[in-house]
């Protein structure tokens, strides 16, 4: 597997685009016509629902890294560089990995700038004065023979609403699968509470993903819930697919 490097070049890669899609059903030029879930409707709402579950690992003292940062965190994942900051990107660099089984292996690189409500770059993590959030994640997926590299770029505004801290998320996707482009996807007013240090599953705002013949339409609703519409570009068949805050996906529903 291809390991994403701690390096400012990948630093600097990692800081553009953004992508929710699933390894498995990414990318080919030869989508079949039909459409039976693969699990990109998850993947969404899990690789998107993670990536506002690290910043809690960023030490608030301004140590390299927390103790409880070490070893297995998120869904399994091991944390082999816990985040640290590094002057050359003003950010915080964390680096985990994962390995599945059947031969699925996942790398994860993030970078995250943590900005003020003055607009000046936080090299410590205090949560009561974090503004914005640059968030770069970069995903090498491998599974056999097969690898997608996968790129997230995000930007979070932190507001008070009715005196309750969300966040806003907004972004676009890109990647490659066996080194072939695939469409892009953006993410657009993704709306979600922030707590202790990290955000809570989206409660409103879209998802959208275009491949070569799916295309994904995801609603957050609010009840701890993501509506999924996948539009056959071909056939123009239309169905649609809820997913829950555990990842769970229901069978897809073709719409009349």
């Amino acid at each position: 597997m291809k390991h994403s490097k701690l390096t400012l070049s990948l630093q600097t890669l990692a800081l553009g685009g953004a992508a929710a899609l699933l390894f498995s059903g990414c990318i080919t030029k030869n989508e079949d016509a039909a459409y039976g879930s693969d699990g990109t409707s998850a993947y969404m709402a899990s690789e998107v629902d993670q990536m506002g579950q690290v910043y809690d690992q960023i030490s608030p003292d301004g140590a390299a890294a927390k103790t409880s940062a070490f070893g297995l965190t998120i869904t399994g994942e091991l944390v082999v560089e816990p985040f640290a900051y590094h002057d050359d990107c003003a950010c915080f660099v964390r680096h985990a990995t994962y390995t599945g089984i059947r031969g699925y292996e996942r790398d994860r690189v993030d970078s995250v700038t943590l900005i003020d409500s003055a607009g000046a770059t936080m090299n410590v993590f205090k949560r009561a004065q974090v503004a914005k959030i640059i968030h770069k994640r970069n995903v090498v997926k491998t599974k056999g023979a097969k690898e997608a590299d996968i790129r997230f770029d995000i930007t979070v505004d932190i507001k008070t609403d009715a005196g309750v801290k969300k966040g806003v998320w907004n972004g676009t996707m890109t990647g490659t699968f066996d080194g072939q482009p695939f469409k892009s996807g953006s993410m657009d007013k993704v709306t979600r509470t922030w707590a202790n240090g990290r955000f809570g599953f989206p409660e409103s705002g879209t998802i959208t993903l275009d491949r070569p013949v799916l295309n994904f339409l995801a609603e957050f609703l609010g009840d701890g819930r993501m509506k999924v519409t996948i539009t056959n570009k071909v056939n123009k068949k239309i169905h649609v697919i809820w997913v829950d805050k555990d990842y769970n996906e229901t069978d897809p529903v073709e719409q009349p």
